[in-house]
């Protein structure tokens, strides 16, 4: 698949994608892929990992991505997720990036990838690659499964709304995107607002993860 061929660049072996509807219990999951070796797999559904998982309690508490040790440093376990941790640090686990996505109504989604690598570049630049990479994922899986019914971006987005985030998607600023299109920094954020409430996403990120997902 070409997100695990993306991911394993940046040093991550293995991944996950999931969601939760907002009329599921917490603690159960929809998997949209599982990318993971099969003994850790057998090991996590056995002893029911997903319902005490620090990681994805955590994804429903943060909007960005982060990383395992920002959960580390920042909280304190409880005994069930303490022994999460403790089983996934004996498996070999050492490095783990996490992308959140909420969506309307409730919905959540978590895109996990999981490395033995202790020293990975996890900058700036590879946070926001990862972050790209992992809502684009995220999208495919929606509009392969159906799970979720999603509008074709284009066909709910001004002309002036889809170019802006196109921009965005190139990595402009909202005062270079107006020198673009000869419009003022507050025009373009004016659209870009507007087409991230009409896509139903929170950040700008995700707004152009759908755009892309859509084939634009």
């Amino acid at each position: 698949m070409a997100f695990r061929r993306a991911i394993e660049r940046e040093g991550y072996t293995s991944s996950a994608c999931r969601a939760r509807m907002p009329s599921q219990r917490p603690g159960q999951w929809h998997n949209f892929f599982r990318d993971w070796p099969e003994g850790w797999m057998k090991l996590s559904d056995n002893l029911n990992f997903a319902a005490r998982s620090v990681i994805l309690d955590e994804a429903q508490r943060r909007i960005f991505p982060f990383t395992w040790c920002d959960v580390r440093t920042s909280r304190v376990f409880s005994a069930a997720e303490e022994e999460v941790w403790k089983a996934a640090a004996e498996w070999g686990w050492a490095n783990g990036f996490v992308v959140p996505v909420h969506g309307p109504g409730g919905y959540l989604a978590c895109i996990g990838m999981a490395s033995p690598e202790r020293d990975l570049d996890l900058g700036p630049d590879t946070r926001a690659r990862l972050h790209m990479l992992a809502l684009i994922a995220h999208e495919r899986c929606l509009a392969l499964t159906g799970l979720v019914r999603t509008e074709n971006p284009r066909t709910i987005l001004s002309a002036r709304e889809l170019e802006c985030l196109r921009w965005v998607g190139a990595g402009k600023t909202d005062w270079e995107i107006g020198m673009i299109l000869s419009i003022s920094a507050s025009t373009v954020k004016f659209h870009i607002d507007r087409a991230r409430e009409k896509l139903g996403t929170r950040t700008r990120a995700q707004a152009v993860a759908r755009l892309g997902s859509s084939g634009w």
